[in-house]
């Protein structure tokens, strides 16, 4: 039983529950670094498709107009 409560024993398991702590930290940190960039790019991507859906209904527009002058050439040549 001594062997398992050594003072070697209890001084690596004290380090490695040290590291634990520590690797559970640097974790922790880089998940709310990746939530913040998970954010921001969903955030980007909202834009994106508003610019996207902007851009689809000014070419319909546009697309509506050039067939309005196509007929008007067409209606002038017959």
């Amino acid at each position: 039983m001594e062997d398992l409560f050594g003072d070697n024993k209890l001084g690596q398991l004290e380090e490695k529950i040290e590291g634990l702590i520590r690797t559970y930290a640097e974790l922790k940190e880089e998940r709310k670094s990746l939530t913040g960039r998970v954010e921001s790019l969903e955030s980007e991507n909202r834009e994106l498709k508003e610019q996207m859906a902007w851009a689809e209904s000014e070419k319909t527009a546009i697309m509506q107009k050039v067939r309005g002058i196509l007929d008007k050439i067409e209606q002038i040549e017959v």
